[in-house]
C-alpha cells in the first residue's frame, strides 16, 4: 500500500528493523528535540557525536533523557563530523544527520575521497530529494533537485530520475509517475530543459530507465492539475497524476520547495541521496515536524 501522508512514514518505519542514526555535532536543542521524538516512536537508536557536557546540559534544561542516547564525546565541530562518518564506515550506524555542524563541513566529511561516504570505484551524483504533503494535492509529491546541483546535465538528470523512482518505491508506489518539469509542455528544441525531458521520456519508453512512467516536458500545472490537463487537451499517463517532479534546475526546485512550505504550509521531509547511506541535511528554517519526518524517510531508505 502506498504511503499517502507523511505521518504514515513514521508508522512504516516502525514496522521495519530499527535503524541506528548518528548525528554529527548533535548538541543543539532543535536537533535533540527531533531525535528525542524519533527515539520515542521506537524506530531509531540515536548516537550523538558532540560535546557531552553541552548535550547533557541542553537535555536537562528541556526534560530530555540524555541516557537514551549513546554519546561520543567530541568538542571540535569538524572532528565530530569525521567521527560520525567513521561510525557509518565501521558499521555502527545506518544513516547520518547534520546537527550543529556547518553544512560545508558536514558535506566535506561525506565527500572525503578516502574516508567519506561516497561509493568506491564509481562516479556518483549527490542530490537532494524531498517529499511534500500539500493540502491541495491528493497524494505525496517527491521532488528533486531542490538544494544541490545548480544546472544538472542529462546524465545527472538520469541519476536524479532513478533516485526519485527508488524513493517512491520505498513509499509503496510500485510504478511511480515522473513528470520532467519545464516552463511548457510543448517540445521546444531551443530549450535545454525540454530536450532533456524528451530524452528521459524516451529512455523510459525503451526501458533504459525502469519501473516508472516518465513524461515531459510538462509544465507544473499540467503535471499536478487534472483541470489544466483537460483544458489543454494533454494525453499522458503522468499528467495530472505525477508522483515525482524532476525540476530543470536548482532555482526552480528551490522556489517550489519554499512556495510549498511557506505559502501553502505544506509538510515536507527531505534527505540527501547518492552516498552509500541516506544523509539528512535539515535547514535552519525547517519545522520540528519536518525534521522528524526526514528521520523517518531516511530510516526507510537506509
Amino acid at each position: 500500500m502506498a504511503i499517502t501522508k507523511l505521518d504514515q512514514l513514521i508508522e512504516a518505519a516502525k514496522k521495519k528493523e530499527k535503524k541506528r542514526l548518528v548525528v554529527a555535532y548533535g548538541q543543539d536543542l532543535n536537533t535533540l528535540s527531533a531525535v528525542n521524538e524519533a527515539a520515542a516512536h521506537g524506530f531509531v537508536e540515536i548516537i550523538l557525536v558532540g560535546d557531552e557536557n553541552i548535550i547533557n546540559s541542553v537535555c536537562a534544561e528541556n526534560n530530555i533523557d540524555a541516557k537514551q542516547f549513546e554519546i561520543v564525546h567530541e568538542e571540535d565541530e569538524l572532528t565530530a563530523g569525521k567521527k560520525a562518518v567513521a561510525l557509518i564506515n565501521e558499521g555502527k550506524a545506518d544513516f547520518i544527520m547534520k546537527g550543529l555542524i556547518s553544512t560545508d563541513k558536514y558535506l566535506k566529511c561525506i565527500l572525503n575521497k578516502e574516508n567519506g561516504l561516497m561509493p568506491k570505484g564509481k562516479k556518483s551524483v549527490l542530490t537532494h530529494v524531498m517529499v511534500v504533503e500539500a493540502p491541495t494535492y491528493h497524494k505525496l509529491m517527491i521532488a528533486s533537485d531542490c538544494a544541490f546541483i545548480p544546472e544538472p546535465d542529462i546524465n545527472q538528470k538520469i541519476a536524479i530520475a532513478n533516485y526519485l523512482i527508488n524513493t517512491a518505491r520505498t513509499l509503496g508506489i510500485e510504478r511511480p509517475k515522473v513528470a520532467v518539469i519545464a516552463f511548457t509542455e510543448k517540445a521546444n528544441p531551443k530549450i535545454e530543459s525540454c530536450n532533456h525531458a524528451a530524452v528521459l521520456s524516451k529512455m523510459a519508453d525503451r526501458g533504459q530507465i525502469k519501473n516508472a512512467d516518465i513524461d515531459g516536458p510538462l509544465a507544473l500545472d499540467v503535471a499536478i492539475d487534472m483541470d489544466a490537463v483537460k483544458i489543454k487537451g494533454i494525453k499522458s499517463e503522468v499528467a495530472g497524476q505525477a508522483d515525482c517532479l524532476l525540476f530543470p534546475n536548482l532555482e526552480a526546485g528551490n522556489v517550489y520547495y519554499k512556495a510549498m512550505t511557506k505559502l501553502v504550509k505544506a509538510h515536507a521531509a527531505a534527505m540527501v541521496v547518492g552516498a552509500r547511506v541516506p544523509a539528512i541535511l535539515p535547514s535552519r528554517g525547517d519545522s520540528h515536524e519536518s525534521k522528524l519526518y526526514s528521520i523517518a524517510l531516511a530510516s526507510l531508505n537506509a
